[in-house]
């Protein structure tokens, strides 16, 4: 008997499809195609939303970024869609009493066993990202792109799922799959790119829509940088209150006070107040701290004013929203900062300054910090530049530690101006802390126990005492 040739590669009877189910496959693929590029399109827009903050921040994906995951998410359903086609084509009916194509099967079984195993597998990840950005780790995007730095990852998947699909077609076919392969990557592609422009959701309006409700992002918020900063360790008795300008008010001449995401005006802060404190029970009152997000450009006129409210009001314990000196991620990523400050209680009914002052010149070590309107720093009369002043307040305070920094405010100068003098005046001791702990401990003050934290800080004491133009105005009238 004389065997026929190459009979140890029986092909399956692929040219002899119908042309009706040639187009039937080929609908099919398509549809599936759209349906899970549709899948995948919505689940991202939902991964999104799922990022929203309480302060209203959200995974914000540029023009490239969405073009990019559009195209893979296209490309990935167009393979599984022609995977889809494969399936439909070669898993016909065996006729009864035929001979079983073994070839055929294993290309069907292919097919089938890809396209779950991949989708199990791209699944679960797709699960454990979704949680770590929409749960777990608030504002991770900040820190974390996986575009453009890891794009190559999403090339690869794209190349091996694609080759895998024509794994057993290329073992049964050999020569004549290569043109088959040619043809599929021009398909596959001509229509990826076309179903990438499809945006089934506005992302922009999406954005907007939440964005809108941000308050750094609707209006100018420059938040001073500082490396002394710390989180609050309790939220529930943290309160937030915001002032920012306008984003077409380039003189910051109009400060803008925000609470609970809406505008206030100066005189009903203390209502304000009240209702915070009606929320909480009697012992946690004392204990509640307000943080202020404070622009860098509004005048200090209008922040003491701010403070005395404050104060009338029984605040004592407030923070500065900072940004870390060592920041590395976006200014977005640090909205719990703040630098730890006190109101003093400057109710003019009950104390007088010039009470205060006698008490505070019996002193032995003062240091009077000035500002002029042009934020010119001068330190018991004598000029400093910013660069010079940790350094002139180290050493004034470590020739005597038994010292008051006395600072006279300028209401002329901006925030910023004033900070850098409060920050850099705090930084100074908290170096004599750590160079004393190291002396002594051989250790950072950090690393030390409650009770030698507490020793160290009875020697370097932390005493900034402020006066603005209306205290000393309203003591020399009386």
């Amino acid at each position: 008997m004389t065997l026929s040739k190459n009979f140890l590669h029986k092909e399956p009877d692929f040219i002899k499809l119908s042309r009706f189910r040639l187009i039937v496959g080929g609908i099919l693929g398509l549809l599936y195609s759209i349906s899970f590029y549709s899948f995948l399109y919505v689940i991202r827009e939902t991964f999104r939303i799922l990022s929203v903050t309480e302060k209203y921040d959200l995974w914000v994906l540029t023009d490239k970024e969405v073009n990019f995951y559009n195209l893979f998410f296209a490309f990935l359903s167009v393979i599984i869609g022609q995977s889809v086609c494969f399936v439909f084509w070669f898993d016909q009916p065996k006729k009864i009493f035929g001979i079983r194509n073994f070839r055929k099967t294993a290309i069907v079984h292919e097919q089938r066993f890809l396209n779950w195993y991949f989708l199990s597998w791209f699944s679960k990840i797709a699960v454990v990202f979704g949680l770590f950005f929409g749960f777990i780790f608030h504002g991770s995007w900040h820190v974390f792109s996986l575009f453009p730095d890891y794009n190559f990852v999403f090339i690869l998947i794209i190349i091996v799922l694609f080759f895998q699909t024509w794994n057993t077609l290329r073992l049964t076919y050999i020569r004549k799959s290569l043109r088959w392969i040619l043809i599929s990557i021009l398909f596959v592609s001509t229509i990826s790119f076309g179903l990438s422009k499809i945006n089934l959701t506005n992302y922009n309006a999406i954005n907007e829509s939440i964005l809108s409700k941000n308050i750094q992002y609707h209006y100018k918020l420059d938040l001073p940088i500082s490396d002394i900063f710390e989180r609050p360790e309790k939220l529930s008795l943290l309160e937030d209150i915001y002032v920012v300008c306008s984003k077409d008010d380039d003189l910051n001449s109009n400060p803008i006070i925000i609470a609970d995401n809406k505008k206030i005006s100066l005189d009903s802060l203390p209502n304000k107040i009240n209702y915070w404190r009606s929320a909480r029970a009697e012992i946690e009152i004392p204990f509640m701290i307000y943080r202020l997000y404070i622009n860098g450009g509004i005048k200090m006129d209008f922040i003491n004013k701010l403070k005395k409210e404050l104060s009338n009001s029984g605040v004592s314990r407030i923070s500065y929203a900072v940004i870390p000196s060592n920041s590395k991620f976006d200014n977005w990523y640090y909205p719990e900062v703040s630098f730890p400050a006190r109101i003093p209680d400057w109710n003019s009914e009950i104390i007088k300054v010039s009470e205060i002052e006698q008490e505070i010149n019996k002193i032995p070590n003062i240091i009077e910090i000035k500002q002029s309107r042009k934020g010119i720093i001068s330190i018991n009369d004598l000029l400093v530049d910013n660069e010079n002043l940790k350094t002139t307040l180290k050493q004034l305070i470590a020739h005597d530690p038994n010292y008051l920094i006395k600072y006279y405010l300028n209401d002329s100068i901006n925030f910023s101006s004033y900070f850098k003098v409060l920050s850099e005046s705090t930084k100074a001791v908290h170096e004599l802390r750590n160079e004393y702990s190291q002396r002594r401990f051989s250790q950072k003050y950090s690393w030390l126990n409650s009770q030698d934290q507490n020793e160290i800080r009875e020697k370097f004491p932390i005493r900034i005492i402020e006066f603005t133009e209306e205290n000393m105005s309203k003591n020399l009238n009386k």
